[in-house]
């Protein structure tokens, strides 16, 4: 008598087998081999010998079930249970061996992040574990509701592989505090910067090492105030390199007597004059020499950071830190140096080619009485940033004004500031109020509103007008489960130890990390848990059978949407104590994810599930023909509400933006006129690979008529060297981009 495998393979029955099965469902979790065999498991086995003709593994199990319940109903129906779970393990390690398989030989290539090789081995080994990882966390880590609502694509949760190791997403790291106590790794401890340069250097370390022990990304709230002591401590000791050939004579005596001979620098240093003290001035020789050499530094130190993060590939999949600076606000001396050498580097590009790069995100802090207007301190600032933006696509700009900013003038650590894709930080209800400095995103997750505008809609036509009542329900169960979702997260976070994330808590790059060990609840208390929205523009459509762009009644709809989910998050926030925010979900991996699975369950529904995308957050759908000043307006009423980040964009063609008059009068309007937080412009750049020609012009060179060109576009709120590296539904919305300024 021979068993035929579930795989094929035919082997000899074995009795012992089908004995040990209904004994260890008899006895359950208290089985072990020393116990005695279940009083019927010997007799069925023998039956099964007894027919005498090959069985598949199915039919006895099958043949086991029927004679248990006629004999043993109650270890029948644990039979039954043992077999669908033993069945639930054989899928799952199923599953996991194909995705693995598929990972691993690079078949199943997605691109979900850009900037991630999936081809490479690390990339392929990340794949690999991710994909484990989900799956242990479907299954083990989230409860079975959240579970249900990720794979129904009702409630996605983001980085869903980090949730059984209880990762946070992403923080802007205190920097001022690393460069006054210097900080420590695994190897080594670093002491503190002495000069720009080496600021700079150490700069790049830290996001490095800080990206290491998070999935997200890394930022400064105000590079300029963070590295503008070092533009004194350069000049400082260049300008003391000066005196050293100037004869004693030469040296002011003010100065010397002030300070002493021995002891120049080192006072210096502790009193921090401003650079531009008159006292050094009237060492003319000397001022001038450390003028030229603090300039050249200022250079070579952020080309060299500019460099370094574009070139530290220190996450699997090729992947370098995903940096953000924020500047324009120090209006020092030494800050508006650092503010315009970062411009610089900007504008001077990376590589024998000078292309573009893709980090940091710059993001140029806009202000009211500091750059915003010609009489401002820091007017010229803004007109450098537009220059660099019409060449690099870079600075974003943000609103330091925006109605939901909240700032202390007097600190910088408050001062309104992104980072990443379009996180923002509000008010922290354990004592740092605004500050954003110390502080980050624990977790995001997103609800696809297309799949409730689809269900409650009229576009199935299954009704004539809209469920309204229906849609409400649901989606006030959905935020509950939204919810649920982040804090299951949160509570796998602040189960772990410090030594997790060793950098992060030893170093103090977040807020309170000297109260570690007491729990790090202390400080990931300080962070935010956002609940996200996709797809208002497919919503509306499903709903209404228009978008949020043509009709006033969907788009009074859409923002009664993203207003209840702002108030949901503040309830959150007292009901559980902790920083809940309304968060306008940057989709790009999930952008296709979505639409893929929506297409599955509902078909192919016109200006819905038609593409191979839903359209981001409130955004207006890029194929829309909508000019600039209407497309900002448009969207300018929801951006009050997603205070955990939000951004709108801008497509022009590549020679509309040279004319940096016409972006500062758009900026200014969508600022000062429509409260819009957070502004970016985007614009094609090609780039020939062998003459290094840039401009627009797709897929061959005018110059040399070569076609080996890079073709840089946005992704959602970074760049990536190539668009046809992005995945599939993001391709496809590349490939559909109305550019604004035609209309």
């Amino acid at each position: 008598m021979m068993i035929i495998k579930r795989d094929g393979r035919k082997v000899p029955f074995d009795k012992s087998k089908i004995e040990t099965a209904i004994t260890k469902a008899y006895w359950e979790e208290e089985y072990c081999p020393t116990q005695p065999l279940h009083p019927n498991a010997t007799d069925i086995a023998e039956k099964i010998r007894a027919l005498d003709k090959d069985m598949s593994v199915e039919s006895i199990q099958d043949f086991v079930e029927k004679e248990l319940m006629a004999v043993d109903p109650v270890t029948a129906k644990r039979y039954i249970l043992y077999r669908n779970r033993r069945s639930r393990i054989r899928e799952q390690r199923s599953r996991i061996m194909e995705a693995m398989r598929r990972r691993l030989d690079a078949i199943a290539v997605q691109n979900q992040n850009a900037n991630v090789d999936e081809r490479s081995f690390s990339g392929r080994e990340k794949e690999a574990s991710a994909d484990i990882q989900k799956i242990y966390a479907l299954e083990d880590v989230l409860s079975e509701e959240v579970a249900n609502a990720h794979k129904g694509m009702l409630i996605y949760q983001h980085d869903l592989e980090k949730a059984p190791i209880g990762e946070h997403n992403c923080l802007n790291i205190d920097f001022e505090k690393l460069f006054k106590e210097g900080f420590s790794t695994r190897n080594g401890d670093i002491r503190p910067p002495s000069t720009f340069s080496t600021a700079c250097q150490q700069m790049a370390v830290i996001f490095q090492c800080q990206s290491q022990v998070q999935f997200g990304g890394v930022g400064t709230v105000h590079i300029d105030f963070d590295l503008a002591p070092f533009v004194k401590r350069s000049f400082y000791k260049h300008y003391c390199e000066g005196l050293l050939w100037m004869t004693e004579d030469e040296i002011d005596n003010a100065l010397w007597n002030h300070y002493g001979t021995e002891d120049l620098e080192k006072n210096l240093i502790e009193t921090m004059p401003s650079i531009d003290d008159k006292r050094f001035h009237k060492n003319s020789r000397a001022y001038d020499y450390a003028i030229y050499m603090l300039e050249k530094e200022l250079k070579q130190g952020a080309e060299a950071l500019y460099h370094n993060l574009n070139t530290l590939e220190s996450r699997a999949g090729s992947q370098v830190p995903f940096t953000s600076i924020n500047y324009g606000r120090d209006e020092t001396i030494e800050g508006r140096m650092v503010s315009q050498a970062m411009l610089n580097a900007s504008l001077a590009g990376i590589g024998k080619h000078h292309k573009t790069s893709i980090f940091p995100i710059s993001i140029f802090q806009y202000k009211q009485g500091c750059n915003a207007n010609p009489e401002d301190r820091n007017y010229d600032l803004k007109q450098h940033a537009l220059v660099s933006l019409s060449k690099r696509i870079y600075p974003n700009f943000c609103n330091c004004d925006w109605s939901q900013a909240h700032e202390d003038p007097s600190n910088p650590d408050t001062y309104f500031s992104t980072m990443g894709c379009r996180t923002m930080l509000g008010f922290d209800r354990h004592g740092l109020g605004y500050q954003r400095v110390g502080r980050g995103n624990n977790v995001p997750v997103t609800i696809i509103l297309p799949q409730l505008g689809i269900k409650y809609g009229t576009c199935l036509g299954e009704r004539e007008v809209p469920d309204l009542e229906g849609f409400w329900k649901e989606f006030e169960s959905t935020l509950k489960l939204a919810e649920q979702g982040l804090l299951e997260r949160f509570d796998t976070m602040i189960c772990q130890a410090a030594v997790s994330a060793p950098f992060m808590y030893q170093n103090g790059t977040i807020a309170d990390a000297d109260k570690y060990a007491e729990s790090v609840y202390n400080s990931l208390r300080h962070n935010t848990l956002a609940i996200g929205y996709l797809g208002v523009a497919e919503m509306c459509q499903a709903l209404f059978g228009e978008n949020h762009v043509h009709s006033k009644k969907a788009h009074a709809f859409a923002l009664s949407v993203v207003q209840r989910i702002n108030a949901y998050a503040k309830e959150a926030s007292e009901r559980n104590d902790l920083n809940f925010s309304c968060y306008a979900t940057p989709a790009e991996g999930l952008c296709s994810t979505a639409l893929k699975a929506l297409r599955k369950q509902h078909g192919i529904l016109p200006n819905i599930t038609d593409r191979d995308y839903i359209t981001n957050s409130h955004h207006v759908p890029v194929w829309e023909k909508v000019g600039i000043f209407e497309k900002l307006e448009i969207e300018a009423p929801f951006c009050k509400y997603p205070t955990g980040g939000c951004i709108t964009y801008v497509e022009l063609d590549s020679t509309f933006v040279q004319n940096t008059k016409a972006i500062e009068q758009i900026i200014d309007y969508a600022f000062q006129k429509l409260d819009i937080p957070y502004l970016a412009f985007n614009f094609p750049i090609d780039t020939c690979l062998d003459c290094g020609y840039q401009s627009e012009f797709n897929d061959e060179c005018p110059e040399c008529g070569s076609r080996n060109i890079e073709q840089l576009r946005r992704v959602t709120g970074y760049l990536t060297t190539d668009y046809r590296k992005f995945n599939e539904g993001k391709r496809a919305e590349t490939i559909e981009r109305v550019k604004h300024s035609k209309y």
